[in-house]
């Protein structure tokens, strides 16, 4: 089954925000304006709302309430807007409660909001690409939006075997999919962002999060594929064993990624998880 009828058999996603997706649209420009987010955001009530609530949480801990997006942006900067924001507009969709198939949503919105400031968290500590940090933030909250996607699309029995496989044959998530389904969430879930009109560096670092692709123009790729590993690693109780299974050798290799480093980035997200789960429970 290809990746394409995947996503034409889902009808019951969660609608974004297509100001949400418009202002992905807008991390594409070297230097997104204040002024660009406030525009984008006003289009959305329902979205400004939510901000603004947000933004008045006690977690900032504001000295004076935040009345417009205007100030929200001022007071707040435009990067934890877009932190905000993205996490409002992508969590109801991601956060789906999907008890026959036995998915855990909470588990799988967790690792994507981790995933998303573990990318911004290596872009601006060392990774040699060139991706705007607000862009990594994106393609880290978005990597693993296909298995949602497949969770709605298939039957129990195809997700109880793609556990099976994962469990009793020692494949990855990745290769059971394939194996059972004939594509995985990696392509599924870069196939929903072409169809929602992303830019394509969006759509190939998603698709490609597993198998990155080293060469510039997919750069992305590479960004999603250590966030995640960086990620699950953050979030595991087995500290220090970054396994070849979750990390490319020729990644590894190619960006000079050892144990240090990888220890480091990990620190430095584990003290991050306050933020991660106040941006979890948005909206």
């Amino acid at each position: 089954m290809k990746a394409q009828e995947i996503v034409g058999r889902v009808r019951n996603l969660p609608p974004v925000s297509q100001a949400a997706l418009r202002l992905v649209t807008l991390l594409e420009q070297p230097a997104i304006s204040n002024e660009e987010i406030v525009e984008v955001l006003k289009c959305d009530n329902v979205l400004t709302a939510k901000l603004l609530r947000a933004c008045n949480s006690p977690f900032f801990g504001l000295e004076e309430p935040v009345a417009s997006v205007d100030q929200a942006v001022f007071l707040l900067g435009h990067q934890q807007i877009l932190h905000i924001v993205l996490s409002l507009a992508f969590g109801g969709a991601m956060s789906v409660v999907l008890p026959q198939h036995a998915v855990e949503a909470e588990d799988l919105w967790r690792h994507s909001v981790t995933a998303a400031q573990a990318a911004e968290c290596v872009t601006g500590a060392g990774l040699s690409v060139d991706v705007e940090p607000s862009v990594a933030f994106t393609v880290g909250l978005l990597h693993d939006l296909g298995k949602l996607v497949l969770s709605l699309a298939l039957s129990s029995e195809q997700m109880a075997e793609i556990r099976a496989r994962v469990a009793l044959a020692g494949m990855t998530r990745s290769e059971a999919e394939m194996d059972v389904v004939g594509t995985d969430h990696a392509e599924v879930g870069g196939e929903l962002l072409r169809l929602w009109r992303l830019p394509d560096n969006l759509v190939q670092g998603v698709r490609y999060h597993h198998q990155p692709r080293l060469d510039s123009p997919c750069a992305l790729s590479v960004v999603a594929h250590v966030a995640n590993a960086v990620a699950h690693e953050a979030r595991s109780d087995q500290c220090g064993i970054f396994g070849s299974a979750r990390l490319d050798p020729a990644v590894r290799d190619r960006f000079g990624l050892d144990d240090s480093r990888l220890s480091d980035w990990i620190e430095r997200l584990r003290s991050q998880f306050e933020q991660i789960e106040h941006l979890m429970h948005l909206g």
